[in-house]
């Protein structure tokens, strides 16, 4: 089987299983934050390893196996990066969002005192300073962890086949292009829903699956560079632990209202437009970077 071939099997596959999961979500009435959605969520992201996998059991793929195992050897700092760099990007983008819109931000924590309320998990004896805080010493700590067992079943499938498939044939600069192409339209059923922008948001939905590329291709750069500073796909899955568990603290400093949540499309989370540039231009230097040692191993072969 031809590589071509294989590459449209393996994203055949990957939207074909996860999109199941997530339309069926829908057909049966159960909505985004529901337990039963947050579970299907959890088993569509390890949909593109499960993709992968019946790849290699057709013997149509090959990654070596080293890649699936943790390695120091190539420095620790890269896992470190991989570790803290996203939730710096996204308090950046969190602060360059509030600087336009002054008249969101607040220290008053009101917006994670509703969504505790919410959950019935509001205490007015713990106070919300401290709850922030825990939220800030976690995401810079052990949810990257706990987030990159998940993570890993899209790394394996995005980075850990996906990416060097398409490098032998395309440029570096194609290759981010299409790999955040595929991986953002991946994401279409529970955009659709609501997922990361709400429905309320001007240009619905076109914009939203313009924003999600966007945020795609960005942080797919990052991610496919502490692949290949490591060798392994772990670094990756632990950054894109770092981005799941860090994308939300923005919200932690935003006064809730209906307004506030048309804007969502702008930021505070690193996937909104705004909020996203100093991810973006951290990816667009690495990608320069890259581009120029590409070139100068070339041009000395």
């Amino acid at each position: 089987m031809s590589k071509r071939r294989s590459v449209f099997i393996f994203v055949g596959l990957a939207y074909s299983l996860a999109w199941m999961i997530w339309l069926g979500l829908r057909f049966w009435g159960i909505q985004l934050g529901q337990s039963f959605a947050q579970l299907g969520t959890m088993l569509a992201m390890w949909t593109p390893a499960l993709a992968f996998f019946i790849l290699r059991a057709m013997k149509s793929a090959d990654v070596p196996l080293q890649e699936y195992t943790p390695s120091f050897k190539n420095g620790l700092r890269y896992y470190l990066t991989a570790l803290w760099l996203p939730t710096i990007l996204s308090l950046f983008g969190a602060g360059l969002y509030f600087m336009i819109f002054r008249n969101q931000f607040s220290l008053g924590f009101e917006y994670l005192q509703s969504m505790l309320e919410a959950t019935g998990h509001f205490k007015k004896s713990i106070p919300l300073q401290l709850v922030a805080v825990s939220q800030l010493f976690s995401a810079m700590t052990f949810a990257p962890v706990f987030n990159s067992l998940l993570a890993l079943g899209e790394e394996i499938g995005w980075r850990g086949y996906l990416y060097p498939v398409l490098r032998e044939r395309f440029s570096l600069f194609q290759t981010h292009l299409l790999v955040g192409l595929i991986w953002s339209l991946w994401h279409l059923p529970i955009n659709l829903q609501g997922y990361n922008y709400g429905l309320l948001y001007f240009g619905y939905p076109w914009l939203g699956v313009l924003a999600m590329f966007v945020f795609c291709f960005s942080l797919s750069i990052l991610l496919s560079w502490v692949r290949e500073k490591t060798g392994s796909i772990w670094a990756s899955a632990l950054m894109h632990g770092s981005i799941n568990a860090s994308a939300g603290l923005g919200l932690l400093f935003q006064l809730p209202s209906e307004k506030v949540e048309g804007m969502r499309i702008l930021g505070p989370s690193p996937a909104g437009f705004i909020a996203g540039v100093p991810l973006l231009i951290f990816a667009l230097v690495i990608l320069q970077r890259e581009r120029r040692t590409t070139h100068e191993l070339r041009t000395n072969l």
